[in-house]
């Protein structure tokens, strides 16, 4: 079912509020200080009857200069505008800033109403009209239908609102999508109900007791109950005007501007990458690092405006620049956003936004400028590996990068594969993918330190596994080991005892180099299960070249068997203590120390280090009387 806004936009004390209340039965100044004052302060909320049935919801805006903050916190919501402009005054100041706001936003739908025709004879109402068509050229309202009613005399109201109700019918579809997000513009208490925020559902769906997040504090917090129009409802949809009420926060808790939304849809910024316009016919310029008053949904924010290929813009101009704001807020690409003059409060521009999560830019760069293109213009693949480029280092899973740059969720990880497939991006899970330029660096570090290590220790099988993490130099030990298992795979590198090495690296040995390790072998082996003591056998050769880095050669190959500190065996004779212990077990239902030494005919502190290895590597188990196999085969 199509769901829509109708707003009002005009200057003060030109009937906006008295010719909703003629359409509707509904007064939509709800404030005292409004009621004694005559004009609207605030946003007016009301709905008209659709004859089909249903309800089109209505946002009446304040027309006076000094609330020109209120008007945009209603006129992001709209779908269809009352540019409403009084028979006895015509257009004034507010009727120029208002269809500027309106335009900027990019409102496509309007009607021109002309209210007070009671107040003015039939040819001042045409040169009124003259003077609207005039300002209207080249705008969205340019071809836009002229009513003129008079709200005391009920003349004409029939006619807006077949006109009304005919543009309403026309109204595309809004994409109802997977996410939901709730701008919210006022906040109040209901005895009985507690919290309540009201908003026009710009996207997505919401349902009763759906567990959703306050923006941008990060909150979580739970939809009790719903309201469309004054009716409870379990369910609202995109483009309806909606009372939510959330208990689990206080009043002082929630503020306009907020937004509701499904949990990590948004990311909290206090940047944006945007296309910023400066309107026609205003005498202001925007100069870089203006300081400005930005609008955006129901926000009002302070920041400034980074221009990246300029100095200054000026009337009629638009380019690429970066907004950095004071405080942080929640965006997503394709907003509209309007600014004003920091002082006096000026409506002087606005604008689209390309990246609503951006790091900050250097200007007149044109790597920065050519990714704003792509932003502005750019493909599926293109947005997802531009994304994946800009967020080097976090290791955003496709959610994450979902959220904060404002991808199409539906068919992202399509894309991903894709770019994959291409070699534009490589996957390290399932749904997290980094851009191929950021894993080749990662690649050239871990080869360039496997190189010094290999030229410094060519007798050494590789770099210790957690040793090479820490080279690496990534916080997250996971996602090195999963780098490290794609360069595997890439066949960059090979890990064998647990030691990392390149992959075609292999140990060489020189001839005095080969004669050492034949003699090390000889000793051991002759030994067999009566070794010297390690220390003892290193020091009788402290003085021979190489002999250590050879005797760690083959500690590392695993040609002997370093069962504690003190104590090393050949692998032969280790395999052999292996198998005797294995042959007593079947014997015995455990295995004691004394009968075990005995059996090999060795040393008490060699029995207990072969033993000791055992339990470590899980071959063994001890128990009260002994050890038994840790998993006997049967």
């Amino acid at each position: 079912m199509r769901y829509g806004i109708i707003g009002t936009a005009g200057h003060v004390d030109h009937g906006k509020t008295c010719l909703i209340q003629a359409l509707t039965g509904i007064d939509t100044d709800r404030l005292k200080e409004e009621k004694k004052r005559g004009i609207t302060i605030e946003l007016g909320f009301a709905w008209l009857e659709l004859p089909e049935g249903g309800r089109v919801g209505i946002v009446d805006v304040p027309g006076h200069e000094k609330f020109v903050k209120n008007m945009l916190a209603g006129a992001g919501g709209m779908d269809l505008v009352m540019l409403v402009v009084a028979a006895d005054e015509g257009v004034m100041p507010q009727t120029v800033e208002h269809l500027d706001i309106l335009s900027i936003l990019g409102i496509r739908r309007g009607v021109i109403v002309i209210t007070k025709t009671d107040l003015a004879d039939p040819d001042l109402v045409d040169l009124v009209e003259e003077d609207i068509r005039e300002l209207v050229k080249g705008t969205f309202l340019e071809d836009a239908p002229a009513v003129p009613v008079s709200v005391y005399e009920n003349r004409g109201l029939d006619r807006l609102k077949e006109v009304l109700y005919e543009m309403y019918r026309k109204l595309p579809d809004r994409k109802e999508g997977t996410c939901f997000r709730l701008p919210i513009d006022r906040v109040f208490t209901m005895k009985g109900f507690g919290t309540v925020v009201t908003g026009t559902l710009s996207e997505g769906k919401i349902r009763r007791d759906q567990e959703v997040v306050l923006y941008p504090e990060n909150r979580p917090v739970k939809i009790r109950s719903i309201q469309v129009h004054g009716q409870t409802e379990e369910t609202a949809y995109s483009g309806q005007r909606v009372a939510v009420n959330i208990p689990d926060r206080t009043r002082e808790e929630v503020f306009r501007g907020d937004v509701l939304a499904t949990k990590n849809s948004l990311y909290p910024t206090r940047m944006a990458d945007v296309i910023l316009t400066v309107l026609r016919h205003t005498d202001r310029t925007v100069k870089n690092g203006s300081r400005v008053h930005i609008y955006h949904g129901t926000r009002e924010l302070l920041g400034k405006a980074v221009l990246l290929d300029r100095e200054e813009l000026k009337a009629g101009e638009s380019c690429y620049a970066q907004l950095r704001l004071e405080e942080e807020t929640v965006l997503r690409k394709g907003d509209r956003f309007v600014i004003r003059f920091y002082s006096p409060a000026e409506t002087i521009g606005g604008g689209e936004v390309l990246d609503a999560c951006p790091r900050k830019h250097r200007r007149r760069d044109e790597k920065v400028l050519e990714a704003f293109r792509v932003k502005e213009k750019g493909t599926a693949e293109e947005l997802l590996e531009l994304s994946a480029l800009e967020h080097w280092g976090c290791f955003c899973t496709l959610e994450e990068l979902a959220a904060r740059s404002s991808l199409n969720r539906s068919s992202l990880k399509n894309t991903a594969v894709k770019l994959a497939e291409k070699k534009r991006l490589v996957p390290l899970e399932e749904n997290l993918y980094i851009h191929r330029d950021e894993f080749d660096y990662y690649r050239r570090k871990t080869e360039k330190f496997l190189d010094e290590f290999h030229r410094a220790y060519p007798l050494k099988e590789g770099m210790g596994a957690q040793e090479a993490r820490s080279r690496l130099g990534l916080s997250d030990s996971r996602r090195t080991d999963e780098i490290f298992s794609v360069l595997k795979d890439e066949k960059v590198i090979k890990e064998a005892n647990g030691f990392l090495s390149k992959k075609r690296f292999r140990v060489v040995l020189k001839e005095d180099e080969d004669a050492i390790v034949q003699e090390i072998i000889r000793h051991y082996l002759e030994a067999g299960f009566a070794p010297l003591a390690t220390e003892l056998y290193t020091k009788e050769h402290r003085n021979q070249k190489k002999f250590q880095a050879v005797f760690t050669s083959l500690l590392n190959k695993k040609v002997l068997i370093r069962l504690d500190g003190q104590y090393c065996v050949h692998r032969e004779y280790y395999e052999k203590a292996k198998k005797a212990f294995a042959e007593m077990a079947s014997r015995c239902p455990e295995v004691v120390l004394g009968e075990y030494r005995d059996y090999l005919g060795c040393s008490r502190k060699v029995a207990v280090a072969l033993l000791e290895h055992f339990d470590k590597n899980g071959y063994t188990r001890k128990t009260e009387g002994g050890r038994v196999l840790k998993n006997p085969v049967p």
